[in-house]
């Protein structure tokens, strides 16, 4: 296994090297037209990113050095230089060019770093799927702060200045009328000038109404955008009005089938974790089902005796049910051929007429072991109180996984014998 670095210090250094291109984005026009680079403090802060840039360069070859020898992970992380243009980009950007050259304009080689930049913030996107609305967001905010910037800069260059305002005052008069026109119309406070600032200016608008739709269709995307849950929820409740719509449905019988959605969705989240285990190579299908199953086995005292291999076998036989409230689990006479685990909910179990409730189990509890050992009949009526998750072993199933471990077998039995009393 290749040794990562910390997660928190990955991320940490991931910010730093993209906001060292941003500060370095945004004072380059500022250069060009103020002549920053004469200021001591620039030559500073350029050393600062050159180093930031090297270090960057040199730790990108090294963890692609050591992904390439790992026959996992190089199939796996793109962010590292896997075609040469990206090596050439992120050597491009290291030179202090401030320092070494007088003129601003070479200063540009210094962009070749946002290849690197984007492709972060798209290993960001996949990787942290979670926060992929957020990091959305303010990728969107830090686009449109530099494309303002840029034009404002632009526009000071073919505008010009005002010798009656200072440096500052330019800027911000010009990155009010920049905004204005990219936004809307402008208000026409400030008028363009000659055919170039009128021709920059028609670009400007035609490029705003771009730019305006854009940004209204990225937000609303992003705010509005279902999450699975909620797209699955609203998928079912369309197919319920359809089959209401053209069948015959008693309104309780609706209502019932309305409520199991909204549960679905709000306590399942609308996950259907056979569908995903499904859609997962077999070994990934085994460690995701042990992740979710192995603490209900291991809760449970006929299986105390187990080691981890067996309840690794197990866990993949174990299949998710929900019980809507009233809904039966099994009926007195029934014949046994699996046993429950309560995930969620409260299930009662009733004598032979219902007449009397022997218990009610909850989360944690199990039933029906003995229908595993045994070919017995139900003696007792289980029906579910609430609306409730529960996992099914089949005895078919679980008499697989008991061929493996013979001596796991014995034990097993002897102890379903010692609780058969419970289900009398």
């Amino acid at each position: 296994m290749i040794k990562t670095r910390n997660p928190k210090f990955d991320t940490a250094w991931r910010i730093l090297v993209i906001l060292s291109v941003v500060i370095q984005a945004t004072l380059l026009p500022l250069d060009i037209l103020f002549e920053l680079r004469f200021h001591p403090w620039y030559y500073f802060l350029d050393l600062g990113i050159t180093l930031v840039f090297l270090l960057d360069f040199l730790e990108n070859i090294y963890r692609y050095k050591r992904i390439q020898k790992h026959t996992v992970f190089k199939d796996i992380y793109w962010d590292t230089y896997s075609s040469k243009k990206y090596f050439i980009a992120d050597a491009l950007a290291i030179l202090p060019y401030a320092l070494l050259f007088s003129h601003p304009a070479l200063q540009l080689l210094r962009m070749f770093k946002w290849v690197k930049v984007f492709r972060t913030m798209r290993f960001y996107q996949i990787r942290n799927i979670r926060n992929t609305a957020g990091i959305s967001f303010w990728y969107l905010i830090l686009g449109f702060f530099l494309l303002s910037h840029g034009f404002t800069c632009l526009w000071l260059w073919i505008h010009g200045f005002d010798s009656g305002m200072s440096n500052i005052d330019n800027y911000v008069q010009s990155l009010y009328w920049i905004i204005t026109t990219l936004t809307s119309v402008g208000y026409g406070d400030i008028v363009p000038v000659g055919n170039i600032e009128m021709l920059f200016t028609i670009f400007l608008q035609l490029f705003g109404v771009g730019v305006l739709a854009f940004l209204v269709g990225t937000v609303v995307g992003i705010f509005t955008k279902k999450n699975p849950a909620e797209q699955r929820f609203i998928e079912n409740m369309e197919k319920l009005r359809a089959l209401i719509h053209y069948q015959h449905i008693p309104k309780s019988l609706e209502n019932r089938i309305n409520d199991y959605f909204t549960y679905e969705w709000k306590q399942k989240l609308g996950y259907d974790e056979s569908e995903l285990m499904e859609a997962l190579p077999y070994g990934l299908r085994i460690e995701l089902q042990l992740e979710f199953k192995k603490n209900v086995i291991k809760d449970i005292p006929l299986f105390d005796c187990v080691d981890d291999h067996f309840i690794r076998d197990i866990a993949q036989y174990l299949t998710p049910m929900i019980l809507t409230p009233g809904d039966y689990l099994f009926r007195t006479g029934d014949i046994a051929k699996s046993m429950f685990f309560v995930q969620k909910g409260k299930i009662s179990v009733l004598s032979a007429d219902e007449s009397k409730q022997l218990t009610i189990l909850q989360k944690g509890d199990f039933m029906g072991e003995i229908g595993l050992f045994k070919k017995v009949s139900r003696t007792a009526t289980v029906k579910s109180i609430s609306y409730s998750d529960v996992y099914e072993l089949q005895k078919k199933e679980f008499d697989k996984v008991l061929k493996r471990y013979p001596q796991i077998a014995e034990k097993l039995k002897a102890k379903s014998i010692s609780r058969e009393e419970r289900y009398i």
